[in-house]
């Protein structure tokens, strides 16, 4: 079996770098802003009060339009990470591709699932 290195600069693309950032910073304005929205319009939080570790809606024992908003927010850093697996394969800039994929639903999945673990402590505790 010969083995033959590849070169440095295969399967990267400046452009989709660029398109991989913008895409990623417009999805964390979305999902900030709708966590925002969605905690101050629809949650009732208020958005002037005292600093607390979570908002007081987190405590409800019932289940929340904020809830459903964080599972789809892990539902879709999950399909960007299989997209990020089939751009792997199939990608003219695999390499560019797949990186890019990757981090934008890791931070996805990350933050989604954060909240929602924020959401259970608060549920569990009570405050």
């Amino acid at each position: 079996m010969n083995e033959t290195p590849v070169p440095v600069n295969a399967g990267l693309s400046r452009r989709r770098d660029a398109m991989w950032g913008i895409l990623g910073g417009l999805l964390g304005v979305v999902v900030g802003g709708g966590s925002a929205a969605i905690g101050i319009f629809v949650e009732g939080a208020d958005p002037l009060a005292p600093s607390s570790l979570y908002p007081a809606f987190f405590a409800k024992r019932q289940l929340l339009a904020y809830d459903y908003f964080l599972l789809f927010v892990i539902f879709l850093g999950a399909v960007i990470a299989v997209a990020g697996a089939v751009l792997a394969r199939r990608s003219k800039f695999p390499r560019t591709d797949t990186l890019g994929a990757l981090i934008v639903s890791g931070v996805l999945l990350v933050l989604g699932g954060a909240l929602l673990f924020t959401r259970l402590v608060a549920v569990i505790r009570g405050i």
